[in-house]
């Protein structure tokens, strides 16, 4: 039997086969976001496309854009509404990802943390998972393994608002409440260029200016982070701080081991 070992991966988008091959029940999995295949920009798949269907779901996201940030948040508000008439199968399909990836990580047996991003659902997310005796929703900060790890968990704000997204300064209190850690675990990266920047889809995303800031002041050893799917740069060196995007496990089933 090989020895514990801390993973993580990130970007899941509803594609967690192959992890059993890679990960054992002695090791520690850690999980940076994106769960859930609600949306997955990189090639435009996901529960809503195929629910949708890509055309129409493609138009009513350019007249979201084109209407601005208040058509963004009703077009949000209309998909998730209880009431509405896309949102039941659209429910089905969010809690049997969920499922999915549950039993996945159950029959593995590994301790499992979760933090959610922007294309999960955290109300459909934390009770698909709630009684779970191995994979757990996390915040803040926790004692593993004798290392204290912090957990970020979200994106920031989007025209559309989603539920998993944050302003900089619910990041900011979040991080200040955990104090320095050993091992910082988020979903979005920090705001430097070469960690937003997508060099496949051409532009940058928002890095957080939070989470920048208290790498500067805290100096934690080892931040991980997601979201972005191929980033300019995958590690940087801030101070004492080592920065290290841990890939996009959607498309390369890459699991990233600590200290790497």
């Amino acid at each position: 039997m090989s020895a514990l070992a801390i993973k993580l991966i990130a970007d899941v988008h509803s594609s967690i086969d192959g992890i059993e091959e890679k990960v054992g029940k002695e090791d520690i999995l850690l999980v940076l976001g994106d769960v859930l295949g609600l949306i997955d920009w990189a090639d435009f798949s996901g529960i809503l496309p195929e629910e949708l269907g890509k055309d129409r779901f493609a138009r009513m996201l350019y007249d979201a854009f084109a209407g601005g940030e208040d058509r963004a948040r009703r077009l949000k508000e209309e998909l998730l509404d209880p009431a509405g008439e896309s949102y039941a199968r659209l429910r089905f399909r969010v809690e049997e990802d969920y499922a999915r990836f549950r039993d996945k990580m159950e029959q593995i047996g590994c301790a499992t943390y979760v933090i959610y991003g922007n294309a999960d659902l955290p109300f459909a997310l934390e009770p698909a998972l709630e009684g779970s005796p191995n994979v757990r929703v996390v915040e803040g900060a926790l004692e593993l393994e004798g290392l204290k790890v912090g957990f970020l968990p979200g994106a920031l704000k989007s025209p559309f608002a989603m539920p998993g997204e944050k302003e900089e300064d619910e990041f900011y209190e979040m991080l200040k409440s955990m104090g320095r850690v050993d091992i910082l675990c988020a979903h979005v990266p920090p705001d430097l260029e070469e960690l937003t920047f997508d060099v496949v889809a051409g532009f940058g995303a928002r890095g957080s200016s939070a989470l920048l800031r208290y790498i500067r002041e805290e100096q934690p050893p080892w931040v991980y982070h997601g979201h972005i799917h191929h980033p300019r740069q995958r590690v940087v060196q801030l101070g004492r701080t080592r920065v290290a995007n841990v890939s996009y496990y959607k498309e390369n089933r890459y699991v990233h081991c600590h200290g790497e």
